[in-house]
């Protein structure tokens, strides 16, 4: 039996989700971060090399150097990892105050044990102690700042997501109800058809799935189609161009991608002109790309310009699903409006193809 919306054992999980939302730690284990260290390692290392005076051998005292600092680095950030989920569920003021503490206290161990070995001077102890303060507040800030914009690119994404799914037109909805209810009086398994394809639809937008394979993207546009299909009757062609059998249409996309292009099109390219409208859908897997062209021809008189709100949020969910690898462009081209985009194939895409 299905927990109530409103009982404990139902929210307990969505709440412990919350609470690591929330938390203002950086990804101490992604791959991310770790780049960003090390970039910022080897900055530091070069530095300290150049500002060193009476250096003979630049090459052997910028590798000491970046030993000592990728060692310090490296061990910081395991360290971090490691104690980064007990950190998520503790106090704030641990979550802000630890972190920067772990490189400051793994920089004297280092230097200790550098000392003991006679690769450091003990007179520089004090020196490289305030110098790994300082860097490691700064860089912890750094990260911190970056995690809060990662969050809120996220909640954005998020937002418009919901935002897309609520959008259904109301008049799409009246339209489909009243196709309905002349069908039933003239064909009533169609309207059994169009109501079904109804289902589906309002089933797909709130469904709340972040992730869906682009065969069960297109399975939500074909339905949408079929209803708008049975509205226009013949004023609306569909020209359909896609490899059924293609492993690139497992390829999983951000839920509700195509769709909102696909309403666009029909609202502002074939419901206002007064002859037959066209949209053409096409499909072209290639090596390391999947290409997704959405093409609708445009009405004699223009129609009023629409916000591009869809579109934005079209290619806000792609950079946040797959970041500068995706791209959407829109723009006319003679008497038709092309909406193209290309997403790339994961790995096990490319695999099934070959």
């Amino acid at each position: 039996m299905r927990p109530e919306p409103g009982s404990s054992s139902g929210n307990t999980p969505a709440l412990e989700a919350r609470a690591e939302r929330v938390s203002p730690l950086p990804d101490f284990c992604g791959a991310e971060t770790l780049l960003r260290v090390l970039m910022l390692a080897v900055l530091l290392a070069l530095a300290i090399t150049l500002l060193r005076p009476g250096t003979g051998d630049w090459a052997g005292t910028l590798a000491l150097y970046a030993l000592f600092i990728f060692w310090v680095a490296l061990t910081s950030l395991l360290i971090l990892c490691l104690l980064q989920r007990p950190l998520r569920r503790g106090p704030l003021t641990l979550q802000i105050v630890l972190p920067p503490l772990v490189p400051i206290v793994n920089t004297a161990l280092v230097q200790r044990a550098a000392e003991s070995v006679q690769l450091a001077d003990p007179e520089l102890r004090l020196p490289v102690l305030g110098i790994a303060v300082i860097l490691s507040l700064v860089a912890m800030h750094y990260l911190y700042l970056q995690a809060a914009w990662q969050r809120e690119t996220r909640a954005v994404a998020q937002a418009r997501e919901q935002a897309m799914r609520a959008r259904l037109r109301p008049h799409f909805l009246y339209n489909s109800m009243n196709t309905i209810a002349g069908l039933c009086r003239t064909d009533p398994s169609r309207a059994e058809q169009v109501t079904l394809d109804l289902a589906d639809l309002f089933r797909a937008a709130f469904n709340g799935a972040d992730r869906h394979s682009l065969r069960e993207e297109l399975a939500v546009v074909e339905g949408y189609l079929r209803v708008e299909q049975t509205r226009l009757g013949e004023r609306f062609r569909i020209d359909r161009e896609w490899p059924e059998q293609d492993p690139a249409l497992e390829q999983q996309i951000p839920s509700l991608v195509l769709l909102p292009l696909v309403e666009n099109a029909i609202q502002h390219g074939i419901a206002p002109a007064r002859g037959q409208g066209h949209l053409g859908i096409r499909i072209r897997p290639e090596r390391d790309t999947l290409t997704i062209e959405i093409r609708n021809s445009l009405p004699e008189v223009a129609a009023p310009a629409g916000t591009g709100t869809a579109s934005d949020a079209v290619r806000l969910r792609l950079r946040h699903a797959f970041g500068d690898r995706a791209s959407l462009h829109a723009q006319r081209e003679g008497d038709e409006f092309r909406v193209r985009l290309q997403i790339p194939r994961t790995p096990q895409d490319r695999r099934g193809r070959r």
